[in-house]
């Protein structure tokens, strides 16, 4: 699967490996991105590079090696790992990555968490929370945060604590009209109420003077 965006010239190849391992269950889903032109060259290599990394440390936790087979005598039963993610590339300027991972080692109950890259195509960096809000002031920490409170679904009242985030808040990603923050389990209330996502619409953003881009 491929999606090309010819402003970015960048061709997002879906790659994915799905098997049965001796003492579980692997399957992931990840982007490849490939430029047609030198500009992209750059934002793409860095990805990627990242993208990389990442997994590899998560099949290094699996006792996986880069061939995917198992390498330790030691092993728990119907262990799993399950990756998933949405890209977004828009504009000229930005790619916005986020990952879902949910992760058995053993143990009672599973993990799900995140894992989101942030890329300015310009710089080829990765961008923090505050290179794309005004996050300096407290007041301008503080409008975000009663932001998050205003979009938080919590219709089954299950989550026990309200979402409050710093300026270094690293599980953020974006579309064209709205910024997620994602929260993983055991983040706002107990494991049964799962994970949670918040969508702030851009215009809020921008209405609450957030808005740098």
């Amino acid at each position: 699967m491929y999606s090309c965006r010819n402003d970015l010239s960048i061709i997002v190849h879906e790659k994915e490996i799905s098997k049965r391992i001796e003492n579980g269950l692997l399957t992931v889903k990840f982007p490849e991105l490939k430029n047609n032109s030198r500009d992209s060259r750059n934002v793409c290599d860095s990805i990627n590079s990242n993208v990389e990394l990442f997994l590899n440390s998560l099949l290094y936790e699996m006792d996986l090696d880069e061939n995917h087979e198992v390498k330790s005598e030691s092993r728990v039963c119907n262990r799993e790992l399950k990756i998933d993610y949405t890209l977004d590339v828009f504009a000229r300027d930005y790619v916005s990555a986020r990952f879902t991972v949910y992760s058995y080692q053993g143990g009672e109950h599973g993990q799900t968490f995140f894992k989101c890259f942030n890329y300015s195509t310009q710089r080829a960096e990765q961008l923090k929370l505050d290179d794309l809000l005004h996050l300096k002031r407290k007041k301008e920490l503080q409008s975000l945060n009663k932001l998050l409170i205003k979009y938080f679904e919590n219709p089954d009242h299950c989550f026990n604590e309200l979402p409050f985030i710093a300026a270094d808040f690293q599980f953020f990603s974006y579309q064209d009209d709205c910024f997620i923050f994602s929260f993983s389990d055991n983040s706002l209330g107990d494991y049964v109420c799962g994970t949670a996502e918040i969508k702030i619409p851009i215009w809020d953003l921008k209405q609450h003077g957030l808005w740098k881009l």
